[in-house]
Order: C-alpha cells, then sequence, then structure tokens
C-alpha cells in the first residue's frame, strides 16, 4: 500500500453541540446532516413561494421579524453589512465584497469574488471560475495544493514541488501549471500568500481560470488560485472535531470552534495538528496551526464590520523527490567495469549514467537516443545477501534533509457601506514567513551497491511584508444600465532575506564516525587528518568517562572501516545505516542578505448591467510600480549592518569592510518601473439557463536586468586588465579598443545597458455557461488562447567566446588577473513566445438531491513555443549551420509540446447519500481522473520524440464511504476512502 498513489483515509468527524441551552436555532443547525439536505431544500423551496405569496398579500402592512433557521442568514437593514435580505436573483449579500447564495449546496458554489473582486454570480463573469468547495476538498482528501490540482481540468501537478525553494511574485514555485502556464498567483483571502497553503482552515477555493488581470496584473496567463478562510458566522453552528488515520501510521486532528459572542460579535478559531510518516522511509510532515478570527459590528445599525484574523503554522517535512530513472541499468552497469573509481572508495565505478548514454550516441551516430525511457518506483541496490532487490519504500531525498515552514499572519478587513450607493472595504496585513530547508538528493553508481548521499546545501527565506488595500465601490443607475464602479489602490512592502551555509565549513564531517580514527580519518592525531582536519574534529569523547571514541567507525559490508567521507559518498543502502546530512551543516554564513521591493498599484473596474440582466460588462485597467531603493545587508551583525546607502559614501562604508558590491546595487537594486495590464469581457443571457461570454485580458512580470546581464562598472576593471595585458590596446569584434570608455560606448551600442523588456501574458476566450432553472446542472465551457511573451532567458550564443570575445577569455588576461576566464557579460533575451490553444469544460450535476458530481475536463491540442531566439527553428538558416546533436535538440524543443502539458485530462466525483430506509445517511462516492501524457523535459534526455518516458497517460480511482451516527449523545460522521484505488503508479 502507499499513502501517495494508494491512500487509505479513514476520517471521524465528530459534530457536537454545546451543552448550554443554545434554542431552537443550534438545534436546527445541529440536525442539518447530508440525509436532511434533500427535504431541507425542498423545505426551503416551498417557504419561499408562500413567502411571496404572503408578501404580495400584506404588502401594505408592515411585516413582523421573520424566524431564521441556524442555515440560514438572519435579516438586517438595507445597506448593512449582516446577512441581507434575499435579493430578486436568490443573493444574500453580506456586503459586495463577500457573496453567499441559497443555490449552494454541496459540490455547487453559484457566486466568486476572485475574478472581479465584487462578489458576482459565476454564470455572469465573463471568464471561466472553479468553486472547490469545502465538502468536496474533503470527499476528495485534498489536504495539498498539488491535491487541489488533481480534479481541476487544464491543471497538472508536480509531484516534486512540496521540496522546492519558494517562489514570489515574479517566479512560480515548482513546475504544475494551470492552462499551460506556471502559476504564481496564490492568494488566501485575494491577497498573496508567500508558503505554505494551508488547508485547515479553507473554506473553499477558487480558481479563476486565465488571468485575472486587473486585480492581480503581475502574473503569469495560466490563472489565479485563492484560498477563502473560514470565517466567524452569527449563525450558531455546531463545533467539530475530526479526526483522521491513513495507512502509514500518520494522525490528523482538527478542530473547528464558532461563537456567537452576540447580535454584533461572533468568534471563531480552527486549529489543526498532523503527525504523519510517508510510504517512503524517513518520509514525514509534522504540521501546528492555529487561526483564531473575530468579526464584530462596531455599530447596530450593521454599516461597519471588522474582522481580525491570525494565522500561526509551524511545519516541516520529507518527501521523496526522484524515482528509478536508470532504464537502461544494465549496460551501464557493464561499461563501468574497469573504469575510474569514486573518490574515497576503491571498487565503485564514477562513469556518471548521463555520460554512458551519450557516449552511446556517438557510437551508434544516434543523437536522438533518450536516456530515461521509464521511470520506477523505489529503487535497486544489492541487499545484506547479496540479492539485488528492488525497494519500493526507497527515499530518494536524503535523509535528514528536510523543510521547515514557519508563518505569522495578522489580517484586519473592515468593510463599511454608509450608503446604499456606496461600499468600501480596507485591508491591513502583515505577513511573516520563513522558509529554511536541507536539500540533498540519494543517487546510485553503476555497481548496483553503493550510493551518494547527496548533501547541497541549505537556504533560508525569510520575507516580512506589510500589505494595505482599499477598495471603494460606488453604485449607479444611468439610462437603465445598473453600474458598479470599483476603484481601488494597493501598497505592499516586503523585507526579503536569504540565509545559506557557510561553504568553508560545508560539508562538515567533523561529527561523523571515524572522525577520530586514524583508520578512518588517515594522519589525525600525527600529520593532521586528511579526510577531517585534526582541529575541525569533534569532541568525539564518552557522554560520562571523557575516554575518546576513537573506535566509533562504519564499517562497510566485509568489516572494513569507512573513510569518514565515504560513509556518504559510497553509501551501501544494503548493508549500512543510511546516514543523515544534516550533520553536515553546522554553521550558516555571517552575512544575512536582503531587498526590500515596494509594490504600488492602482486599479478600476467597471460592471455594467442591461437589458434587464442580460447583458453583463465587465471592464478594468491596473497601473501598478515595482520600486527598490537599494540593498538591505547584514555584513557581520551586530558590528556591520549596512546602511542602504552605504553604497553612496564609500570613504564612510568601504566595501571591504562592509561587503557590498556598488555596481550590483546601482544596476540590480535601485530602480523603479511600471506595468500596465487590463482586461474586457461581455457575457450575455441567450436564456435564462445560458448565458456567452467573451473576454481578453493582459498581463505582466518585471524583468529587473539589462540585456547584456552585466553590473554596470564591474566590466571596468576587466577591460583595464587586457589593456595592460595587450600594452594599451586589443583587438574586440573588428575595433580597436584603446581606452575603456571607448569599449564601454562599442557595449552600449550592442544594448548591452538597454533594459531588458518586461514579460506580457495574453488570454483571449469565448464560451457558454448554463444554470438550469432548478440549479441540477451549472456548468462552463470556454475555448481560449493563451501566450506568454518576453520571457528574460540567458543567450548562450551570445555569451561564448565566439560572439563575446571578453568572455572565458585566456588570450587578453595572464592567469590570477581580473577577467582571466571568467564571464563578464551574461547576454540576455527575451525573443520568446509560448502559446496555449485548447478548451475545458465543467459541469456541476445534480439530479437529485440526493446525488451530485462534479464532472470536467479540457482538450489543449496546442502546447508549443512559436519561437526562441536562443533556439535555432528547424528551417532556418542558423538551424543548418548547426552540428548534429545540436540540431537533434531544436527538433526535439520546436517539435514536442512545452512541459507539463496534458492534451487531454478528464475527471469525474461523483456521491449518492441516501435519505430513506436502513441506510438512510450512508454516503458512497467514487472519483475517476485522467490524464494524457505529459513531457518532462524537452531535452535530448528524455527525448518524447524518439521514446523517451513521458508522465501521465493513467487512469486512477477514489472511492469512499461516509455515514454519519450517535452515541451518548454527540454526532458522529465517518469517512473511509480509497484513493488511487488501483495502486497506479
Amino acid at each position: 500500500m502507499h499513502r501517495t498513489k494508494y491512500r487509505l483515509a479513514t476520517c471521524i468527524a465528530v459534530l457536537f453541540a454545546l451543552t448550554v441551552s443554545l434554542g431552537a436555532a443550534a438545534e436546527d443547525s445541529a440536525k442539518s446532516f447530508q440525509q436532511d439536505n434533500a427535504a431541507l431544500r425542498q423545505e426551503n423551496a416551498d417557504l419561499r413561494a408562500r413567502l411571496a405569496e404572503i408578501e404580495a398579500r400584506l404588502a401594505a402592512k408592515p411585516a413582523p421579524a421573520p424566524v431564521v433557521a441556524a442555515s440560514a442568514p438572519a435579516p438586517a437593514v438595507a445597506g448593512s453589512l449582516a446577512p441581507a435580505a434575499q435579493t430578486d436573483s436568490s443573493i444574500v449579500t453580506m456586503s459586495a465584497f463577500e457573496v453567499k447564495s441559497d443555490k449552494d449546496f454541496g459540490y455547487l458554489k453559484t457566486n466568486a469574488a476572485t475574478a472581479t473582486r465584487i462578489g458576482m454570480e459565476i454564470q455572469k463573469v465573463p471568464m471561466a471560475v472553479s468553486v472547490l468547495s469545502r465538502e468536496f476538498l474533503d470527499d476528495t482528501n485534498a489536504s495539498s495544493l498539488m491535491d487541489v490540482l488533481r480534479y481541476t481540468a487544464s491543471a497538472s501537478g508536480d509531484t516534486r514541488y512540496a521540496m522546492r525553494r519558494p517562489g514570489n511574485e515574479a517566479t512560480a514555485q515548482g513546475a504544475f501549471t494551470l492552462r499551460g502556464f506556471a502559476v504564481n498567483t496564490i492568494m488566501r483571502n485575494g491577497i498573496f500568500r508567500y508558503i505554505s497553503y494551508n488547508m485547515d482552515s479553507v473554506d473553499r477555493i477558487e480558481i479563476v481560470k486565465g488571468p485575472a488581470a486587473v486585480f492581480f496584473g503581475q502574473g503569469f496567463p495560466g490563472g489565479v488560485i485563492n484560498y477563502t478562510s473560514k470565517q466567524p458566522s452569527f449563525v450558531k453552528i455546531p463545533e467539530t472535531f475530526k479526526y483522521s488515520i491513513n495507512n502509514n501510521g500518520g494522525d490528523k486532528v482538527v478542530t473547528d470552534t464558532n461563537v456567537v459572542l452576540n447580535k454584533q460579535a461572533a468568534f471563531r478559531v480552527v486549529g489543526g495538528w498532523t503527525d504523519d510518516t510517508g510510504e517512503r522511509r524517513y518520509e514525514f510532515r509534522k504540521n501546528l496551526n492555529l487561526t483564531p478570527s473575530f468579526t464584530v459590528l462596531p455599530f447596530a445599525n450593521g454599516k461597519v464590520k471588522i474582522n481580525a484574523e491570525l494565522e500561526y503554522l509551524h511545519e516541516s517535512f520529507n518527501q521523496n523527490d526522484y524515482d528509478w530513472i536508470y532504464s537502461d541499468f544494465a549496460g551501464w552497469k557493464a561499461a563501468a567495469v574497469g573504469g575510474a573509481k569514486v573518490a574515497n572508495s576503491i571498487n565503485t565505478p564514477s562513469l556518471a549514467y548521463g555520460t554512458y548514454i551519450n557516449n552511446k550516441r556517438i557510437a551508434a551516430g544516434d543523437y536522438t537516443l533518450p536516456a530515461y525511457t521509464k521511470v520506477e518506483r523505489g529503487a535497486y541496490y544489492t541487499d545484506a545477501s547479496g540479492k539485488f532487490i528492488h525497494d519500493d519504500a526507497f527515499n530518494y531525498t536524503s535523509r535528514g534533509a528536510r523543510t521547515m515552514n514557519d508563518v505569522n499572519v495578522f489580517t484586519t478587513t473592515t468593510d463599511f457601506a454608509p450608503f446604499d450607493w456606496f461600499e468600501g472595504r480596507y485591508v491591513y496585513q502583515r505577513d511573516n514567513s520563513r522558509f529554511n530547508n536541507i536539500e540533498g538528493l540519494t543517487t546510485p553508481y553503476a555497481d548496483g551497491t553503493h550510493w551518494n548521499v547527496g548533501a547541497s546545501a541549505t537556504s533560508g527565506y525569510y520575507r516580512d511584508t506589510t500589505v494595505h488595500q482599499l477598495d471603494l465601490i460606488f453604485k449607479f443607475n444611468v439610462l437603465g444600465v445598473k453600474s458598479k464602479l470599483l476603484t481601488g489602490v494597493y501598497h505592499s512592502d516586503y523585507l526579503q532575506n536569504y540565509l545559506g551555509n557557510d561553504n568553508k565549513f560545508s560539508p562538515y564531517y567533523g561529527h561523523v564516525p571515524g572522525a577520530t580514527n586514524p583508520t578512518a580519518n588517515p594522519g589525525y592525531g600525527t600529520t593532521g587528518g586528511t579526510q577531517v582536519a585534526d582541529n575541525l574534529v569533534g569532541e568525539a569523547r564518552g557522554h560520562d568517562t571523557g575516554v575518546p571514541t576513537v573506535n566509533q567507525v562504519v564499517r562497510d559490508r566485509n568489516g572494513v572501516i569507512k573513510l569518514v567521507k565515504a560513509v556518504y559518498s559510497d553509501f551501501d543502502p544494503g548493508a549500512e545505516i543510511y546516514p543523515t546530512i544534516d550533520k553536515l551543516f553546522p554553521l550558516d554564513r555571517v552575512w544575512l542578505d536582503g531587498y526590500k521591493p515596494i509594490n504600488e498599484a492602482g486599479y478600476v473596474n467597471y460592471q455594467a448591467a442591461l437589458m434587464d440582466d442580460r447583458l453583463n460588462i465587465l471592464a478594468g485597467f491596473r497601473r501598478q510600480s515595482l520600486q527598490e531603493k537599494g540593498q538591505y545587508l547584514e555584513a557581520n551583525y551586530p558590528w556591520f549592518e549596512v546602511p542602504v546607502n552605504a553604497y553612496l559614501d564609500p570613504t564612510t562604508y568601504p566595501p571591504d569592510a562592509w561587503g557590498y558590491g556598488a555596481n550590483y546595487i546601482k544596476t540590480q537594486r535601485v530602480y523603479k518601473k511600471y506595468g500596465n495590464a487590463w482586461m474586457g469581457g461581455v457575457s450575455f443571457a441567450v436564456t435564462k439557463a445560458i448565458n456567452v461570454y467573451a473576454s481578453i485580458s493582459k498581463t505582466f512580470q518585471f524583468n529587473v536586468s539589462n540585456v547584456g546581464g552585466v553590473f554596470v562598472g564591474n566590466e571596468r576593471p576587466v577591460v583595464q586588465s587586457a589593456l595592460d595585458q595587450k600594452g594599451g590596446s586589443f583587438q574586440y569584434l573588428g575595433n580597436t579598443v584603446t581606452s575603456v570608455d571607448q569599449f564601454v560606448a562599442i557595449e552600449a551600442a550592442r544594448g548591452a545597458y538597454a533594459p531588458v523588456k518586461d514579460e506580457n501574458g495574453m488570454n483571449w476566450e469565448i464560451g457558454a455557461k448554463m444554470s438550469s432553472a432548478n440549479d441540477k446542472i451549472v456548468g462552463t465551457i470556454s475555448l481560449f488562447r493563451g501566450e506568454r511573451t518576453n520571457q528574460m532567458l540567458d543567450d548562450p550564443a551570445k555569451q561564448s567566446n565566439l560572439e563575446e570575445p571578453l568572455n572565458y577569455n585566456t588570450t587578453l588576461f595572464a592567469p590570477g588577473t581580473v577577467g582571466y576566464n571568467t564571464r563578464v557579460y551574461r547576454w540576455r533575451t527575451t525573443d520568446l513566445k509560448n502559446r496555449i490553444e485548447g478548451t475545458e469544460g465543467e459541469v456541476i450535476w445534480s439530479p437529485t438531491s440526493n446525488f451530485q458530481a462534479v464532472v470536467n475536463g479540457s482538450w489543449l491540442w496546442t502546447a508549443k513555443t512559436v519561437y526562441d531566439k536562443t533556439r535555432a527553428k528547424p528551417g532556418s538558416d542558423a538551424y543548418a549551420l548547426l552540428s548534429p546533436a545540436s540540431k537533434v535538440a531544436s527538433d526535439i524543443y520546436y517539435g514536442a509540446r512545452i512541459e507539463n502539458v496534458p492534451e487531454f485530462k478528464f475527471t469525474v466525483f461523483g456521491k449518492y447519500t441516501f435519505s430513506e430506509g436502513a441506510v438512510r445517511g450512508l454516503g458512497l462516492g467514487a472519483g475517476m481522473r485522467y490524464s494524457s501524457k505529459t513531457v518532462i523535459s524537452r531535452s535530448v534526455d528524455w527525448n518524447p520524440l524518439a521514446g523517451g518516458y513521458q508522465a501521465g497517460d493513467a487512469m486512477v480511482f477514489d472511492v469512499t464511504a461516509s455515514y454519519p451516527w450517535t452515541a451518548s449523545g454527540f454526532r458522529f460522521y465517518t469517512l473511509f476512502g480509497l484513493y488511487n484505488l488501483t495502486d497506479k503508479q
């Protein structure tokens, strides 16, 4: 059984009412379980019809206050921010920013706010929007961002995502895609989230396909993911306690408590604890999170609502990051015999698998030969008895490697509605998030016995962000056109720090067994240790006696003492204890890098409804700036905390003492850039049930660099060094250079100092949406084209010595002098366009109140690079000049699909709940997920055009069973799930 590929989750949710008297409303709420939904929905429809008749008869009389059940919103005065009375469109408006619908049931959510900021019925939004309800997330066992993508059309996850470093507004984390593009716009309650997308406190997730350009202008054209957290409710709801176990021995607890303090104040706290073990050896996940929130209506008229939320999270985990990809292991093993050996080893061959495959290509004259044609879970190695075995629990992420996230976020949201025609929202957020990790990957040698336990590095990304966001809505009717104008401003500034290990002491072997042994560490105690210097060896003595533990060593399978470094570099998993790499990184470097970008934006968004609300128009524009004022460097705390403007006063702050680089700061850390995003769309109700729509949107990404990729000024001493070496002049691209200024002028004419163009994203889309009168079928179908242009890339040809003679030059410079054999100019290019075209659809089907299903699918028929300056296109003059191997590389790049973009995807998940008989309340669920092949890499090693391995092409099945029951006055809800029923790899 495998949790990742075959997960067994047994969840016990205990739903109980408070023992104090809560009145009839609380009693009704406690009874709102799944088995009652059918009757309640029918009753609600009947009551609405009767209420309409009563209101018609008693229109002239003042109506008494209605009695409202706990599952329905309470009435409020017009224009207030407390739950309002039902409107003609069956929408109960908390405020213009929060919309709930009495159509919502189970998996069905008919409104969203992410795409338009103003809450709006999905039926009228001219974009494709998916909403994953809390019930759907629970039924599909979605506990992470990658789980969310499993049942999302046109999305593709990344199994290596968990161990990746965090992304930011400019870069994505991992390789997962939405509509074929990376996703870097991941929000929580509409505000960008840096790390750790905690699912325990999530109420629902909104996924906007294509860019929501006006509100999230700096992003990729694939879409936006927004987590909406659970908020305090003024309606009494039962507390819940959920305990989950899985077949790997993992435990999880989630609690959710809502307290109505009075008519104007409510409090809610959601907490979670996880202690999980993985299917792979040494995998684990530990998580502790707490999210208390408080909502108050300071005035009795409900025109102001204030919510304060604190999110605390601490987690650490190790997750497998690789699998057995060595398709021709037997050939590799045979080729390695008699070859060079691994350092600190006598018999282990050093021939790399990639080198072996490349030698095969050359020998066969076939440069299309892929290195990897299949992937298997686990690993192969020789066990202690000498048998070559398959270990499917093998973890390639080195033991001791781990990621650690700490999140502390405080958010206040103030909604105000002083007039019927004017509303607003102000959000303040302080997000202090810290990411730390220890990186390492364990990989095999060709002998089938030994492995290298990699210990790459440590990294720390720390971000302290302050956000201010103000939205104002103006409502007006002109000539029968109902209009809403939203205008807003956004400001965020964050201090971003980066910390790494001290390379002088990493990896540190002074605590590895054998460091004090002269056999494992030759020369120790005499001429000096060759594996670990004597003065770097750890204390290594007995706990109570103080006797040196000189015989604390690691022996190989033959009883021979291993060299200290060989404990890691020549590890034998079949006979030795797995070494842990966290011992190798005892010291961080002394300097803490830092920068402080300032993001500011102003935007306007217009919504119009006319022709009796049949025609809805949406248009908006966003102007955004990004600014930095210097480097925030701590060169050696507490003695050398570098002022942000130190580079302007090198006399007071000499660089050789304070550690900064003035040219780096002036080029990369002092600037202000502007970008524009916009969108327009229209939706038209052809019938009451069918809307058609069209939209276009444009996003951007800031590129911060110059075309030459040089810190301006750093080239000057290099040129002077060449002049000194060549007697005052040298030849450069047909020019005789005699001075530094002349050279700089030549490079300026080549465009080296021009800023790199900013990246653009475009999305064109048409579609149709359906919502039947009885809500039995609600769905969306869309056709779209997305394009990403001006992505900043290195230009390898222009960086080569042929096109940039100053780079890697050994004749202009004397060995050891400035510029010798170094890259001076890192030329960049933005001549690139990627295109995705396709269609996708989603249907939520509820033919009866007992059954609900979500069905979606996508067909992305185009996923290609249109042009890329760094790659010669087949048929071009530049292509004709390429070597055979380079021609193959270009053939693959232009002939294969873009990475991790399945052409087809289809998913369905449904659940039936019995409402009568002995099994009343029993819920049975089943799901199926299919994804066609996806390209792992457009490289010859994974050559998808010649049989290289591609992921996907798999059909996965999930089944669940749930049942509510009562014991000792408590209500229980038990869910049993088998995920990946057929154990599909």
